[in-house]
């Protein structure tokens, strides 16, 4: 019997946006005013995929995500060009996920069936807010009710497999606003949902209007008691918190994509920014890279050299190990000692993290440890400062 393939994951990056988000610290850029130069990005992200997954024929693809900036500002028969190239480098697996971002304005939503008909079969709606005002203040060029229109047609044409984000923490946002507005979005969700807390990053326009004073956010407490009632009421609806930031009312509708990453599976990303972590086939070494960011100059070079890539490094055994446990404890599952000794050398999670630190978020409630299968896992609780658990237990 053949053995299986290793799961890999792709990641492809489109790097422009209609408008450009007061909170956003992705790496983007607005739509140039000429218009986007859909055939020259395209051929730039085929050269970079033709490069990057050559080494990895032998895998199989379990997942492909279209993320951002915008993606769905692109061209559906581009998005199918980069599909089935995929597919010839490196087989996609039966049941493989293909996730497309999306923006709820109407150019985009009337691009869904396209979409679909270009082999995405998992779409992802950036709604952010159902306010009309908050959506204003940050930059957003859609309503709440458009925002509602978009998943509800999404569901439609992607049955079972549409997922939107949702985040709370707003200017001036309360309590009580929060839970009118989940309980909205409740109403209107498939089987999935994303759902953040605000958060300033440095270098953002939010980062500078909080420090010059002109937004004052809900207070820490109030955020800490969005959270928990955002935890209760996606329950209530039978919406199981998977992860950090993640619910899904079924296990077949969990991310398999960002699953490969918090399990520590291979992926390689393509386009401006894109980061990879993949296993160097010819000597084993664990390789982190990561895109020239500038995407006029990662055009140049795609076009130069096949690739866009701009820093290449060994990942250390002390930084496998770190991200292993920092991402197995996103989730509620956690992460098994098994897991964790295959990016260990065999070192196990007893003999690698700070165990007084574990035992006492253990007896504290916000971690557990299930004997069995040698699992570390965060509960409800722990869940919810994993951050302030991960620099305590990690050496």
């Amino acid at each position: 019997m053949a053995a299986a393939r290793v799961p890999l994951s792709l990641y492809v990056h489109w790097p422009y946006c209609s408008f450009l988000c007061k909170f956003c610290a992705f790496s983007k850029a607005r739509v140039p005013s000429q218009g986007v130069d859909h055939e020259r990005i395209t051929n730039a992200l085929l050269k970079e995929l033709r490069t990057c997954l050559a080494p990895h024929k032998d895998k199989e693809l379990r997942s492909i995500y279209f993320g951002g900036g915008t993606p769905s500002l692109s061209l559906p028969r581009n998005i199918e060009r980069i599909i089935s190239e995929a597919n010839k480098l490196v087989p996609l697996a039966s049941g493989a996920e293909v996730t497309l971002e999306s923006n709820p304005t109407l150019a985009e939503v009337i691009k869904m069936r396209d979409f679909k008909l270009a082999g995405v079969n998992r779409y992802s709606i950036g709604i952010q807010t159902l306010n009309d005002d908050s959506l204003r203040k940050m930059g957003r060029l859609h309503t709440g009710a458009e925002g509602l229109a978009a998943v509800d047609r999404a569901k439609a044409l992607f049955p079972g497999r549409v997922t939107f984000d949702m985040i709370f923490g707003f200017e001036s946002q309360t309590l009580r606003q929060w839970q009118e507005e989940l309980k909205t979005a409740l109403d209107h969700a498939d089987r999935h949902l994303s759902i953040y807390q605000l958060t300033v990053e440095p270098g953002t326009p939010l980062f500078r209007d909080q420090r010059a004073q002109r937004v004052v956010l809900p207070s820490d407490d109030v955020q800490a008691q969005m959270y928990e009632m955002t935890v209760d009421m996606c329950l209530a609806r039978g919406f199981r918190h998977y992860e950090v930031s993640s619910y899904a009312s079924h296990p077949s509708a969990e991310s398999m994509h960002n699953k490969g990453y918090w399990r520590g599976q291979q992926w390689v990303g393509i386009g401006p920014s894109a980061h990879s972590r993949f296993t160097d086939p010819t000597n084993r070494q664990r390789i982190s890279s990561v895109r020239i960011p500038d995407t006029q100059r990662w055009a140049q070079q795609c076009e130069r050299a096949g690739h866009g890539t701009g820093k290449e490094f060994v990942v250390s055994d002390a930084e496998a190990k770190q991200e292993a446990v920092v991402f197995g404890l996103r989730m509620l599952e956690g992460i098994s000692d098994e897991g964790f000794m295959g990016v260990s050398g065999g070192q196990s999670l007893t003999g690698y993290l700070c165990m007084d630190r574990v035992q006492h978020y253990i007896d504290e409630g916000h971690l557990s440890w299930h004997a069995p299968t040698a699992c570390l896992a965060p509960t409800e609780r722990g869940l919810q400062v994993i951050d302030t658990i991960l620099l305590e237990i990690i050496p």
